[in-house]
């Protein structure tokens, strides 16, 4: 009841994993292709914040979440507490899986628990998904955009 996954569907790109990393890494170009989220600053390393502008439906919300994990070329996550841990904890983790030398797969989930996650879930968990759907398929269009530029595609 108070632990609940809202999870993206699985893309499949068709670029190299190290390309895509970088795309999704590249936190300062954010705005050029995220639809959802833009990131007006961030280091992207452990312990780090990442200031982030996030497209809630017709609202922006601009929070700062912390580095919590870097797995090069395979998993970014950050996260954010809203209150004490046990009202709300968030867990954003972007997924990359390689299925050949040029193609991967993409993946969000954002694990949430705490008191608080019912009500999160059912004021925001539908336009967080449709949203990390939408940072998937634009991801893809970027990564696999930049892999036919360099002729390599």
């Amino acid at each position: 009841m108070f632990s609940h996954v809202i999870r993206s569907d699985t893309v499949e790109i068709d670029a190299p994993i190290e390309l895509v990393w970088d795309v999704l890494t590249d936190v300062a170009r954010y705005s050029e292709w995220n639809p959802f989220t833009t990131c007006r600053e961030s280091e992207l390393k452990v312990g780090m914040p990442v200031h982030l502008d996030v497209k809630l439906g017709l609202y922006r919300r601009k929070q700062t979440e912390w580095v919590r994990d870097l797995d090069p070329p395979h998993l970014l996550s950050w996260g954010m507490h809203m209150g004490a841990p046990f009202l709300l904890d968030s867990l954003r983790e972007q997924r990359l899986t390689a299925l050949s030398e040029t193609r991967c797969t993409y993946c969000s989930t954002d694990a949430l628990d705490g008191w608080l996650t019912p009500l999160a879930v059912i004021s925001f968990g539908a336009i967080v998904r449709r949203g990390f759907n939408d940072v998937g398929n634009a991801l893809k269009l970027r990564a696999e955009a930049r892999y036919a530029e360099t002729g390599s595609g």
